[in-house]
């Protein structure tokens, strides 16, 4: 359901940093308020909120997709756009307004289930729907969604009490019976049995408050205790406007009954009612509530980022707690660069579905921009930034999965604390660092002016020095991540001391190798693999040169003499017949041995996937049921260019797709051949950990289950392409952009 919903970059930062966050609803917007007062305050609330280091969310519809989190310009959009243009969004409407891809202004009800499908706990607005008042000799069935959202829903709405053009007591009648708590903050101290609800504009109604709460310490406890207690209903925490903008009690009933009498002679009711009524008040007041009402939703937004921030700082203290319970001696060599980096113990927050393990260093990157003159100095461009194999892997991953994870090490140097301090600041990937005795990471590469690589050297010790291996062992073991990603930068004894450590265990995760550099590919020849179907890696992505370094480097290491690892080629049956159909898919590869190497490293590795550049990728797996490809369609967009398979009769299934570059990525214009290898890989292994079946199971396996397995490989591959197309055409190491496949 997450994948329906486009969540802003900010937001999904705060999400992956577990940093407080505030939803705002956008019928205010687009109905609400008239232009330019309604942008004046959607801009003005999302910087109070900024102000108190807590992150906007403001829901919408736009073209019929669900957003949270707006930006400048969409904001400016919604606040210019006619009213009915825009349509009012509650539960009932979303389907709809989907399916007719409109826009759509977020009610109360509406906003509640953005944020719970978000992760949001804590939503700021101006006044609560409810029950409207009686027809005199009537009897009103006009109740708000937003009363019964509230009974389903657990997030918690800060409001000024409901809206003065409602039946007050009976609208908390309604919540009383679906459950929903509904407290009033006490800023004046007064006694509990004198406590009333707020009345929107008015600070106080004639109607007693349920509760009442002295601070927002306190509110945030009562959050936090309903969550403790698993209650699936939401909560209202009701303040009063402020003073010098809240109007007398008597003088805005006296004009919400002219109102009302207007709206039953001209027979206006439903979703009509509660925005002509709202315009009747501003005119009668001569617009003193148009300025109540923007007053006062400021005033909740800076009540509700209180309320948020107070919660965070509860929440952290408890996983601080849980962790010095099971660690009370920490290590002083583990440094973490967020609150969000405590290790979680499962059934505690969010799970990490895949961790990357590898190289985080400081990339200096320097483009020539004449032409190239060795042993001289080149006038060109240089930058600095954030890299490594794993940093630009849980980079690329992070865009598409909240749930990634890096764990990596720096070093005590000015490397290392301006490593941990851009990654900090940027709040993007979500990483923990152990401190390493070596010098900080670092790559320095220079680019001709068409931005291919000229030379490049790299300093990635800290990586390789051997206690990492027993840490990632303990952090793997902590988190229990679904995939471990790991970059050949480990060195070969740390690859074999956390592969072998897991081998065999059936509750382990599945491992991807990303074999980093033709040098370091021969790394994996120093594992002791177990071969199909007892093997742990489920995927290596070579290209061609690292794919030929791991071949020979197996082949001298005798992997290929090894007693269990003939059956399995010999199962695999690749006769004259295959062979003659591989010519035929690629004479060039098949000349150049890559279907042979491939075909003797499968028994180790189940899926291979190599990297052709601007030919595309070829993917080799083992398949157990290689039958029932016949019954896949073949009707998907995302197809492969070419397919072959063994002989049906085989023991062992091989299947080698074939997929050809996008047409979107013909002709880039290329800016730099950095990070584009890292972006496919890393938004693979996120698809993998994210897009699994009720039991967990995801194309990797040998056996083909579904229809949709097989097409979602496909389609995964084919975006992995479009994601590393975008970073070719990008100035960073990974295009943020990918987070729009």
């Amino acid at each position: 359901m997450k994948n329906i919903i486009q969540l802003s970059k900010e937001v999904k930062n705060a999400l992956n940093l577990k940093k407080p966050i505030v939803s705002l609803e956008s019928t205010i917007i687009s109905h609400g308020l008239p232009y330019p007062q309604n942008l004046e305050m959607a801009r003005s609330v999302e910087e109070i909120l900024r102000d108190h280091k807590v992150t906007p969310a403001t829901c919408a519809f736009i073209n019929g997709i669900p957003h949270v989190g707006l930006s400048t310009s969409q904001i400016q959009q919604f606040a210019e756009s006619p009213r009915h243009s825009i349509t009012k969004v509650s539960r009932r409407d979303i389907g709809f307004v989907m399916a007719n891809k409109l826009n759509g202004g977020t009610t109360i009800a509406s906003t509640m289930i953005l944020s719970h499908l978000a992760g949001i706990k804590f939503f700021a607005t101006g006044g609560l729907g409810g029950v409207h008042r009686d027809v005199p000799g009537q009897f009103s069935m006009d109740v708000s969604a937003d009363l019964t959202e509230l009974g389903r829903t657990p997030v918690n709405v800060i409001c000024a009490g409901p809206k003065s053009i409602l039946d007050i007591e009976k609208t908390l009648e309604f919540l009383e019976t679906q459950g929903v708590f509904v407290g009033t903050y006490n800023e004046d101290k007064k006694p509990t049995s004198e406590l009333k609800i707020p009345g929107f504009y008015c600070r106080e109604s004639s109607v007693a408050s349920p509760f009442g709460f002295d601070s927002f310490a306190n509110a945030a406890d009562i959050v936090r205790n309903q969550s403790l207690m698993g209650l699936q209903s939401g909560n209202v925490f009701c303040i009063p406007p402020p003073k010098a903008t809240a109007l007398d009690s008597q003088f805005i009933n006296d004009v919400i009954d002219k109102a009302n009498e207007k709206a039953r002679k001209k027979d206006i009711s439903g979703k009509q009612l509660t925005p002509f009524l709202l315009n009747e008040i501003a005119q009668e007041t001569r617009g003193k509530s148009v300025d109540c009402n923007i007053s006062l939703v400021k005033n909740n937004a800076e009540a509700a980022a209180q309320i948020a921030t107070e919660y965070y700082k509860l929440e952290n203290s408890i996983h601080e707690d849980q962790v010095d319970k099971r660690d009370a001696v920490p290590r002083k060599e583990e440094i973490s660069e967020s609150k969000s980096d405590m290790d979680t113990p499962r059934g505690i927050g969010q799970a990490t579905n895949l961790l990357v393990v590898g190289s985080v260093a400081l990339d200096t990157i320097s483009t020539i921009t004449t032409k190239t003159k060795l042993k001289d100095s080149n006038i060109g461009k240089i930058t600095n930034s954030i890299g490594g194999v794993g940093y630009n892997l849980a980079l690329a991953s992070s865009y598409i999965s909240n749930n990634t994870k890096l764990f990596s090490r720096v070093g005590n140097d000015f490397a290392g604390e301006t490593i941990l301090h851009r990654i900090a600041k940027e709040g993007i990937v979500n990483s923990k660092f152990t401190k390493g005795l070596s010098n900080s990471a670092q790559y320095s590469c220079v680019h001709d002016s068409q931005g291919d690589l000229i030379v490049a050297c790299a300093d990635m010790s800290i990586i390789e020095e051997p206690e990492f291996s027993k840490q990632v062992i303990e952090e793997i073991e902590q988190t229990q991540p679904k995939i471990v990603l790991m970059d050949c930068n480990l060195s070969m004894d740390s690859m074999s001391s956390i592969i072998e450590h897991f081998q065999g265990k059936s509750s382990a995760p599945d491992f991807i190798i990303e074999p980093t550099s033709y040098i370091k590919a021969k790394r994996i020849s120093g594992v002791e693999f177990a071969t199909f179907p007892n093997n742990k890696i489920q995927l290596v992505t070579p290209t061609i040169e690292e794919l030929n370094t791991m071949y020979e480097s197996m082949e001298k290491s005798g992997q290929f003499d090894l007693d269990h690892w003939f059956p399995i080629l010999d199962a695999m049956n690749i006769n004259a017949s295959m062979r003659d159909k591989l010519v035929k898919l690629d004479p060039k590869l098949y000349a150049r041995g890559v279907f042979q190497q491939c075909f003797h490293l499968l028994p180790f590795f189940q899926n291979i996937l190599v990297k052709l550049g601007d030919r595309g990728v070829m993917l080799f797996s083992l398949v157990t049921n290689h039958k029932d490809l016949k019954s896949i369609p073949t009707t998907s967009q995302y197809k492969p260019t070419g397919t072959v398979v063994n002989d049906f009769d085989s023991r062992l299934g091989v299947v080698v797709e074939y997929f050809d570059i996008p047409k979107q990525n013909l002709n880039l214009s290329v800016v730099n051949v950095t990070g584009a290898g890292d972006t496919m890989v890393g938004y693979l292994s996120a698809k993998l950990a994210t897009n699994c079946n009720k039991d967990g199971v995801n194309w990797l396996c040998s056996e083909i289950q579904s229809c949709e397995q097989v097409w979602m490989k496909w389609e995964c591959i084919y975006k992995a392409q479009l994601a590393s197309g975008l970073t070719l055409m990008s100035d960073k190491s990974v295009s943020e952009k990918i987070s729009d496949l």
